[in-house]
């Protein structure tokens, strides 16, 4: 929906017109939640995306209307982005795609200790051991909020490992200070991704939050169920040709061999089964009656000759008689 400028102050112009001409320059637009996100901390993840993104904060209104001009004249989708902006918000402009920049949003968040009145993110645990806490008031403030305490040899030790928050509790003061003597924060504080903006469309924040190893793992096994089943019916693809081929020959081999087909490819395998077999047949017969076996075939089964047995000897071949002389 267009703007009418004379109802927008100068300042507005002058502030819209920036941001309108920000927006143009980017393919990704995101709306980002910042609420409970302290300043300081804002901040210093503000600067380490600077390379990656834009992070633009101002007013809802003019927000709004930055993106009522920009989808006039750009996308009528980018109007969708609208909707999320509510409370603490700022944009985020970038040449990365979506999911590629709440990958980098939700790795860019940083720890902070427990605040009064929030919610635990997960169940937290006071390991049992030595503690470096000299002996005084410390110890009833952790018996206060269940940590079993005690002195020992001038030193606070845990007696035994207590359970002091499950995930979803409301962290009170006591709990807050006792987490930050042992240097325990359990809090996230990060930029958040409401929705994002590319090429006509736009993703949700639940949708941007994929587990990338569970996907990257079931693109995976995907491929591998299907160059399976191509190679199983013998779908030619580029993928999958060589195996097909691969498969094809040792089938073609096997066929040869069980029909005793002599083929070149194939003859070093017939006759070292036929050996094999030759030599199984020999031990049988050997087993029965050694003397059966020449002295070759004992030798190649490694078989002693029998006491008193003397190799077979050949007859020697009598020289040819010369006719005799008229």
């Amino acid at each position: 929906m267009a703007v009418k400028s004379e109802r927008v102050a100068p300042w507005k112009q002058e502030v819209v017109g920036g941001l309108v001409e920000k927006l143009e320059q980017y393919p990704v637009v995101g709306v980002l939640d910042i609420a409970d996100l302290p300043a300081a901390q804002f901040q210093q993840m503000r600067r380490k995306l600077r390379e990656q993104a834009e992070i633009i904060v101002s007013k809802n209104t003019l927000l709004k209307l930055s993106l009522e001009q920009v989808a006039e004249r750009k996308d009528p989708k980018l109007e969708e982005l609208i909707d999320h902006l509510s409370g603490p918000t700022a944009l985020i402009l970038a040449h990365l795609n979506p999911f590629k920049l709440n990958s980098i949003l939700r790795k860019s968040k940083i720890n902070a200790p427990a605040k009064p009145g929030s919610r635990s993110p997960l169940d937290i645990v006071i390991p049992a051991g030595e503690t470096d806490f000299a002996p005084g008031p410390v110890v009833g403030e952790l018996q206060r909020v269940g940590v079993k305490a005690r002195i020992q040899a001038g030193r606070v030790v845990i007696l035994e490992d207590c359970p002091i928050l499950k995930e979803g509790d409301v962290i009170s003061k006591e709990v807050s200070d006792a987490l930050a003597k042992f240097g325990i924060m359990p809090l996230e504080l990060g930029l958040k991704l409401r929705a994002a903006y590319e090429a006509g469309m736009v993703f949700s924040g639940e949708v941007l939050n994929i587990d990338e190893k569970l996907v990257i793992g079931q693109v995976r096994e995907a491929s591998v169920t299907a160059l399976n089943l191509a190679v199983n019916v013998n779908y030619p693809t580029s993928a999958t040709i060589s195996l097909i081929i691969v498969k094809a020959s040792a089938a073609a081999q096997n066929l040869a061999l069980n029909v005793c087909l002599p083929v070149s490819q194939i003859m070093p395998v017939l006759l070292a089964r036929s050996s094999a077999e030759m030599l199984s047949l020999a031990v049988a017969v050997g087993a029965k009656d050694p003397r059966a076996l020449d002295e070759e075939l004992m030798k190649m089964l490694g078989v002693a000759l029998p006491v008193g047995a003397k190799p077979e000897e050949k007859p020697e071949a009598k020289p040819e008689e010369k006719p005799k002389e008229g």
